[in-house]
């Protein structure tokens, strides 16, 4: 099975991220609505490349730790070591967008990272590597991928999102392909919970 750890976004934030998209960045569709004609297009050097498209609202996530493809065996054993992962709720702002030229992705993101996503992220990819999994050792850069098939013609978006998102749970991931296209059901989810005492968090305003 092809895995990976990551957050999933409230329903009301998917809708918020992909009303954005389509005022933004109107003429790029979701896959299942490009019309055959228009399908392709020959670049400068007659080579077909594929058009942009939208990634559907219920595929949005952020990825903490990208897994590959797992055995069972792995997969029983990063389940138990998440089991032991202690983390406090956070928030994130997707307030900025980028381009990836390599994955041709364009993506929200937020420009401030809280040091709880980062550490939640160095958590799941330490509970990967006792796993037996090899996870990359790049810097971690959070992002909710919006279009796929992004190239240099695709219109830089007139304006910036704005999308918080409260975040109290982190999921394991399957990525499944179907006729209609790949989704991302959550097989095991764990929630996040403040260490320190009730006290403590009224005393820094957490609660």
């Amino acid at each position: 099975m092809r895995c990976f750890i990551g957050i999933d976004l409230a329903p009301s934030e998917k809708l918020a991220l992909e009303a954005w998209r389509e005022k933004a960045l109107p003429d790029v569709l979701p896959k299942q609505h490009t019309l055959p004609h228009v399908k392709q297009k020959r670049s400068s050097g007659g080579v077909l490349s594929s058009q942009p498209y939208a990634v559907p609202a219920a595929n949005y996530h952020v990825t903490l730790c990208f897994l590959g493809d797992i055995t069972h065996r792995q997969h029983d054993a990063i389940i138990s070591e998440l089991d032991t992962v202690v983390a406090p709720p956070f928030s994130i702002t997707l307030d900025t967008t980028g381009l990836w030229n390599g994955p041709k992705i364009l993506f929200a993101a937020p420009s401030v990272t809280d040091p709880a996503l980062v550490e939640l992220a160095r958590a799941t990819r330490k509970a990967a590597r006792a796993s037996n999994i090899s996870v990359e050792k790049r810097d971690y850069n959070p992002h909710v991928t919006v279009i796929r098939k992004a190239n240099h013609g695709l219109p830089v978006p007139g304006f910036s999102p704005h999308i918080d998102m409260a975040v109290s749970a982190f999921h394991l991931f399957e990525s499944v392909s179907t006729p209609s296209g790949v989704t991302y059901p959550i097989r095991h989810s764990w929630s996040l919970q403040h260490s320190m005492t009730v006290r403590e968090q009224l005393r820094k305003g957490l609660v």
